[in-house]
């Protein structure tokens, strides 16, 4: 490959290489995280802000290699992605503008940076240097996002850019951001960038804090004496609403009359009656996040922490057990309806134990998408369970047991209350008669009898579909156009035309390809984890982090003359795939549990890893000998691929056939074009 410069103070150092790779994962990772928020924590959708980087990535990359002055470029580039990246997480925070539109000027820069050194030294080594950093990146995200809000972890990316800085010898604009840095600390401007979005996002409340947490940040908020909590914009948790909470909870108190309950849930209000119910003598309340705990004031015995996980560390068993979790909107609460759930909540039942889980319902008709949800999370029960019974109560009720069926009914319940002296305010032995009253229970049963739906798993999770489809329903939102499946066409269009243009189409497809099989696993990675673990998107950066160590080492080996066959190079990345949806389908036959899964798919994006820097790295030696400006349409060629994978395989491959098959079909692809190469 042609170098265009040798003079040191023109250049730029592999410290600059390493930096580079740094800065742009850590403030993808940010930006894809928070991004989240805009979403409203719809996981899935996240490949919607991820095609856009990757595809803008691209685009920097090839206007990138079209630029002469690649130090200068270079230092622009990393003094901008930064200051990009507040104006994302501002624009994300206000839906101002649709977030792909945020994104992809973030993903642009990136691309730039990354394309620039390529001018200065050899491919494997700054591939190597460049991947190095960006492992750096992830995992420093991984460490810092708990701790720190989004203000505070762009503010330590520009702490990696003064460092980038000096390390091409850029001393005087260094020490200028140094002054300007220490200045916002000392005035906690970067925290207060986030507290300000958070009362600009929740204008309508008063008082509002903004705290860091594992799932973004943690927002509590107060109007006319009613107190809310926000977790990445969904609402967890509102107090007083002494309704709610005694719909949710009077009904499977009274039908229980348990002695020792679990309750899975975020309400301070629910876990208060449950306490001070008469026949309880133990109530352990397990809320989802620690920052809840220090904002909200919990009655009981109080565990933070996964719920799921809690379940299946536990020893202990309980009379009763209430997961009252929300809708199953997300991939971390549709974990709680699900088959494997299922599972581990009927082992911590006493034998004559009942378990009771919220679903949504109207009030006096079911909306045919409610019922289908209903059967859908029924069904999951139904494997462990001897009996189930929804019940109109708090929306929908879906009562569990193992031991003898009980006799529901209003008026058997509204007894139970008097005997014990207890009557709410509005849930009490007035009302139940008729809430729970023969003719409603009978149209219920109707409605739920006449519908259909498959069983919801964690890996194919048909009631997080149905969920959002009745979302959809709701607010409207099923009058928009999907363009999801035309992007993924006009994605691949770019690719082939890059490809095209670099002069070896066929290496440079297949180059693209690797890079559709290793985006494929590392998204269907996110989303399987955060469905089997409930890990969160701290993930983002662990996952990206991997993959990116992969891709370090698969460079090294290459630019070392290790790795020769390109062919075989590219087919590493099927076989990771296939491996990985390998372990998806063990895990989904319960032959093992959510961190071995997590260990595999870990190891699948390793390899993906090795053989995308590989691959890069061989193609890059020899589309690259006239300089840059191929490598930059090599670039994207292998960024629409990926771009396509992030959109295809999330959105439309994983609800539909479940990430299991979604990875063979990616391991496929890769197949044809080993093919291709090979005899070609």
């Amino acid at each position: 490959m042609k170098i265009h410069c040798r003079n040191r103070k023109k250049s730029l150092s592999g410290l600059s290489f390493f930096t580079g790779g740094l800065l742009s994962i850590l403030v993808q990772a940010v930006v894809l995280r928070e991004s989240l928020f805009g979403c409203h924590q719809a996981e899935l959708a996240s490949g919607i802000v991820l095609a856009a980087w990757i595809i803008g990535s691209g685009f920097g990359a090839a206007v990138g290699g079209r630029i002469s002055r690649h130090r200068l470029c270079w230092m622009a580039g990393i003094v901008i992605l930064p200051i990009l990246g507040y104006l994302q997480i501002a624009a994300s925070r206000t839906g101002i503008l649709p977030l792909a539109v945020t994104v992809f000027p973030a993903g642009f820069t990136a691309g730039v940076v990354f394309l620039q050194p390529f001018a200065f030294d050899r491919p494997g080594r700054i591939y190597t240097l460049e991947a190095l950093g960006a492992a750096t990146g992830g995992g420093l995200f991984v460490i810092l996002s708990p701790h720190l809000l989004a203000g505070e972890m762009l503010a330590v990316s520009v702490l990696v850019l003064i460092i980038g800085l000096f390390s091409c010898r850029s001393t005087v604009s260094g020490l200028i951001l140094v002054a300007l840095l220490l200045t916002s600390q000392f005035f906690s401007l970067p925290g207060d960038f986030s507290r300000r979005l958070g009362v600009a996002a929740f204008s309508s409340y008063e008082d509002v804090q903004v705290y860091p947490s594992t799932y973004g940040e943690v927002v509590t908020a107060s109007r006319s004496g009613q107190h809310a909590v926000f977790r990445s914009g969904i609402l967890e948790a509102t107090w007083p609403a002494v309704e709610s909470a005694e719909e949710a909870v009077t009904v499977p108190l009274a039908a229980a009359l348990p002695s020792t309950v679990l309750y899975i849930g975020s309400s301070p209000e629910e876990a208060g009656i449950i306490a001070g119910w008469p026949t309880v003598t133990r109530c352990v309340t397990v809320i989802p996040d620690k920052t809840l705990r220090d904002v909200i004031e919990y009655p009981s015995e109080i565990i933070a922490g996964d719920g799921r996980q809690y379940l299946a560390n536990c020893e202990l068993s309980f009379d009763l057990i209430i997961i009252s979790t929300g809708q199953p909107l997300t991939l971390l609460s549709n974990r709680f309806y699900t088959v494997e759930f299922m599972e581990l909540l009927s082992a911590r039942l006493d034998r004559e134990g009942i378990a009771a889980i919220h679903l949504p319902g109207g009030i006096n008709r079911l909306h045919p998408l409610e019922s289908e949800l209903a059967v859908s999370v029924a069904s999951a029960a139904e494997t462990c369970f001897r009996w189930n019974r929804i019940l109109p109560v708090s929306g929908l009720t879906l009562m569990l047991g193992n031991g003898t069926e009980l006799s529901i009914n209003g008026g058997m319940l509204a007894e139970r209350m008097d005997s014990l002296g207890v009557s709410g305010v509005y849930v009490n032995s007035g009302t139940l008669p008729y809430d729970l009253s023969e003719f409603r229970m009978a149209a219920v049963d109707d409605q739920i009898a006449s519908a259909y739906a498959e069983k919801n798993r964690d890996l194919h999770p048909e009631g997080f579909r149905i969920a959002h489809e009745l979302w959809n329903f709701r607010t409207g939102e099923k009058e928009n156009t999907d363009l999801t499946i035309p992007a993924v066409v006009l994605f691949m269009l770019i690719m082939a035309a890059a490809a095209l243009f670099t002069g070896r189409a066929a290496t440079s497809q297949a180059v693209a390809a690797a890079g559709f099989a290793g985006l494929s696993v590392e998204v269907i990675s996110l989303v399987a984890i955060q469905a089997a673990t409930g890990y969160s998107w701290v993930l983002v950066g662990a996952v990206t982090g991997i993959f990116m160590t992969g891709g370090a080492l698969g460079a090294f080996w290459a630019d070392k003359g290790m790795i020769k066959d390109t062919g075989r190079i590219i087919a590493l990345s099927g076989i990771a795939a296939l491996f990985c949806s390998a372990a998806l389908h063990l895990y989904s036959t319960g032959l093992f549990g959510g961190n071995f899964l997590t260990v595999c798919l870990f190891l699948g994006t390793l390899v993906c890893g090795v053989s995308g820097g590989g691959a890069f790295t061989s193609a890059a030696r020899i589309v690259g000998t006239d300089g840059i400006r191929k490598i930059g349409l090599l670039d994207l060629a292998e960024h629409g691929g990926s771009a396509a994978a992030s959109l295809l395989m999330p959105l439309v491959l994983f609800p539909l056939v479940g990430a299991a098959m979604a990875l063979v079909i990616a391991a496929g692809w890769v197949a044809v074009w080993t093919i291709v190469l090979r005899y070609r």
